[in-house]
């Protein structure tokens, strides 16, 4: 199951070039990750009652200044790095090719 991510804008940016600056990379970040996009909210309150409900999972803002100091639930910022997707029990390793792991390393002359 992906991710439910949702988009906090400020209230405060009231002109559409504004919010636009202020969502686009947030968008962008929801693309990157692969996160089920739920909407955006214009207020704190909005995006933490998501995350309290289970409506979301994870809520992108724009930049670190917008950011909780607690960060809690979790809060991403659009500028930090997109992570990697975690392994899923599908990615399982044959054991032929753990075992190949504990060799000793061939001596190149």
């Amino acid at each position: 199951m992906l991710d439910r991510a949702v988009v906090f804008v400020p209230a405060d940016l009231s002109s559409p070039e504004d919010f636009a600056a202020a969502a686009t990379p947030c968008l962008e970040r929801i693309q990157a990750c692969r996160y089920d996009f739920v909407g955006i909210v214009r207020s704190w309150e909005d995006a933490m009652r998501m995350t309290r409900d289970g409506r979301a999972d994870v809520v992108v803002v724009a930049s670190r200044a917008q950011l909780a100091h607690d960060r809690r639930p979790r809060v991403e910022a659009a500028t930090e790095p997109v992570r990697t997707a975690r392994p899923t029990s599908a990615h399982v390793v044959p054991v032929e090719v753990q075992r190949q792991h504990n060799r000793r390393p061939r001596r190149i002359r």
